[in-house]
């Protein structure tokens, strides 16, 4: 691209790049692929068992404005049809009774399905949304090890603990790239990698601004610190433990291709497959460019873009306790 390039002509490039990108990753043509770029969230929330009955949280909800349906696929969540911001300034929520969360958050965390009992490990942590999950799951009976690399998300990840009533075991700000070395030992049942990724689920093809870092080349860049990461979590996990890796963008080189390395790169790590139900469940992809991916990763889950829930990918693995000369 020309260093003389307007901003506006470098907008519309990243505009086309990404529609085009989307086209291929779903498979759709142009105008649908504009559809679902373009698609508007309704909001959803989960209720929060360990602060009050989610029962009696239904009601007063309702008394404010709330409706909403069920998700059929998850216990305790909710859409937001109507009352989106009397909930959101409720003491409802200000109580952490209900916590207002995208519905594709919850999907990780019922996938890890997390025990009372296990020692689990949230790789990326903050702001503590998917955590706060595992201890409902869990009624704060799990071993939780909760751990970022930004003190300021860290802190306001303990902040929203203590409106959540989460009680972890343990909160660390390590570096996730140096995570075995800094954990020394420390080994875990379950393993939560919610990985640092482009983010494409919350974007918008109308926004601009969403457009400011998004790039193939910041992808790409991203793709090499999610290797890091996920080869760093692997050597933390227990042979027989879960790992749970996750996206919330479309880009196969931060989702498809990860998973595929670790593949090729650990003969302990298999691909296990799940099914929650999602409407918006798509196959994952084969290959991207030329370069054909693993067949196991065919029982990873990505969704695209909906109404209900954001673009995601999500992929449990579990390590083998086969030893191998």
């Amino acid at each position: 691209m020309s260093k003389h390039t307007s901003p506006e002509e470098k907008l519309a490039r990243k505009r086309a790049v990404w529609l085009e990108r989307t086209q291929q990753i779903l498979g759709v043509d142009k105008a649908a692929a504009q559809e679902l770029l373009n698609v508007e969230r309704r909001q959803s929330l989960r209720l929060n068992p360990l602060i009050a009955d989610p029962a009696e949280t239904l009601k007063q909800l309702a008394v404010i404005g709330w409706r909403g349906t069920a998700y059929r696929w998850a216990t305790n969540c909710y859409t937001v049809d109507e009352g989106a911001v009397a909930v959101r300034d409720s003491a409802i929520v200000a109580s952490g009774a209900a916590f207002i969360q995208n519905a594709a958050s919850w999907i990780p965390v019922l996938a890890l399905h997390p025990q009372p009992d296990q020692r689990i490990l949230d790789v990326c942590a903050a702001p503590g949304g998917k955590s706060s999950h595992i201890a409902a799951i869990t009624n704060n009976r799990a071993s939780l090890w909760v751990n970022d690399n930004s003190r300021a998300r860290l802190v306001k990840t303990q902040t929203n603990f203590k409106r959540l009533g989460v009680t972890p075991t343990d909160t660390t700000l390590f570096d996730a790239t140096m995570l075995a070395r800094k954990l020394d030992g420390e080994l875990f049942d379950k393993i939560l990698l919610d990985a640092p990724c482009s983010g494409e689920g919350l974007m918008r093809l109308s926004r601009d601004k969403d457009f400011a870092a998004w790039s193939v080349a910041h992808i790409k860049r991203l793709q090499q610190l999610q290797k890091r990461i996920i080869t760093q979590a692997w050597e933390v996990l227990k042979p027989g433990g879960t790992l749970v890796y996750s996206t919330c963008t479309m880009a196969p080189e931060e989702d498809e291709a990860v998973i595929d390395y670790l593949l090729r790169a650990r003969e302990d790590a298999e691909v296990i497959p799940f099914k929650l139900g999602v409407p918006n469940s798509v196959l994952p992809l084969r290959s991207w460019n030329g370069r054909p991916f693993n067949e196991a990763i065919q029982g990873c889950l990505r969704l695209a873009p909906s109404e209900d829930i954001e673009a995601f990918f999500v992929c449990k693995l579990r390590k083998s306790t086969d030893i191998r000369e």
